[in-house]
C-alpha cells in the first residue's frame, strides 16, 4: 500500500508561452486557488488580466484589474464584462474558474440549494461567454477555458448538485465548440482532480484528517503528486496559447492518473 510519504513536493516551473504577452484575459475567481494561480501565470507571461470575483482585489500588479462581481447576478455580470471590454476594446481569452463545492444531500437540498450552486458553477459560465463572445471576436487569442472536476465520475455522497454543475460545464464546452469555431474561437475544458487550494488544504489536509486523506490520495492517484493550483494554471495557459490551436471542444483531465481518462 502506498502512503503519503512518497509524494514529490518539489516546486515545478511555470509555463512560458511568448504569444500570451500583451493579450487581454478575463478570469473568474481570482481571489484564491486556481483562479488566482491562473491570473498570476498570465501576468508572468506578460498578459493583461481582468479578474472577476465576489471578493475584492487580492493581486497587486500593474496589468491586473479587479472587478468585484456577484456571478449570480446577471446584470452585475454583464456590467463587469462590459467594463473589461471597454478598457481594451476586445478580449483574447476567457477563463471560467469560479465555483462553489457546497455539500448538500438529497434530503437537505431543494430549489434554493440547487439554484445557489447551479447559478455560480454553470449559469455564470454561460452568461460570461454570452457577454464576452463579441469581445473575443475582436481579439487575436480567441480562446476559452472552462474548469470542471472529476467529481461527477466519483459518485461522492452529498455532491449531486455540484457534480451536475460540473458535468454541465463539459456539455457547455462541447456544445459551443462548433458554434464558436466558425468565428475562429476555441473552447476547451480542464478537469482537475484533488487540488491543494487554500480551501481544500484547510478542510482536508490539515489537522486530524490530513494523514488519512493523504494516504487515500496516494492510493488512488497513479502519480505521487500533490496537484497545486499552479499545475492547473499551466494546463490552462497551454489551451489559451496558440500552441494548442488545433484543439477545441476537448477535455483535459489533470488528476495525476486518478480516473485514467
Amino acid at each position: 500500500m502506498k502512503d503519503s510519504s512518497q509524494f514529490d513536493e518539489t516546486p515545478r516551473p511555470g509555463i512560458r508561452l511568448p504569444d500570451l504577452a500583451g493579450r487581454v484575459a478575463l478570469v473568474t475567481g481570482t481571489s484564491l486557488g486556481i483562479g488566482r494561480a491562473t491570473a498570476e501565470a498570465l501576468l508572468e507571461n506578460g498578459a493583461i488580466v481582468h479578474g472577476l470575483d465576489f471578493a475584492g482585489a487580492t493581486l497587486d500588479h500593474e496589468n491586473f484589474t479587479a472587478h468585484q462581481c456577484d456571478l449570480r447576478d446577471a446584470a452585475a455580470l454583464k456590467t463587469c464584462v462590459a467594463a473589461c471590454g471597454s478598457a481594451s476594446g476586445h478580449l483574447d481569452y476567457v477563463v471560467n474558474v469560479a465555483g462553489v463545492d457546497t455539500k448538500v444531500s438529497l434530503d437537505q437540498g431543494g430549489a434554493v440549494e440547487w439554484q445557489q450552486i447551479i447559478d455560480i458553477n454553470l449559469r455564470a459560465y454561460y452568461l460570461i461567454l454570452h457577454e464576452s463572445a463579441s469581445l473575443l471576436r475582436l481579439g487575436k487569442g480567441r480562446s476559452i477555458v472552462n474548469v470542471s472536476s472529476i467529481n461527477p465520475q466519483l459518485g461522492v455522497p452529498r455532491r449531486a448538485i455540484y457534480s451536475t454543475s460540473k458535468s454541465g460545464i463539459l456539455g457547455l464546452t462541447t456544445g459551443l465548440a462548433r458554434e464558436l469555431g466558425s468565428d475562429g474561437i476555441r473552447i476547451n475544458a480542464i478537469t482537475p482532480g484533488w487540488v491543494f487550494t487554500e480551501a481544500q488544504s484547510s478542510e482536508y489536509f490539515e489537522g486530524e484528517p490530513a494523514e488519512k486523506n493523504l494516504n487515500y490520495l496516494a492510493e488512488v492517484q497513479s502519480l505521487a503528486v500533490k496537484i497545486m493550483p499552479s499545475d492547473i494554471a499551466n494546463h490552462i495557459l497551454f489551451y489559451l496559447s496558440d500552441v494548442s490551436r488545433a484543439s477545441t471542444g476537448a477535455n483535459l483531465v489533470v488528476d495525476a492518473g486518478w480516473t485514467l481518462q
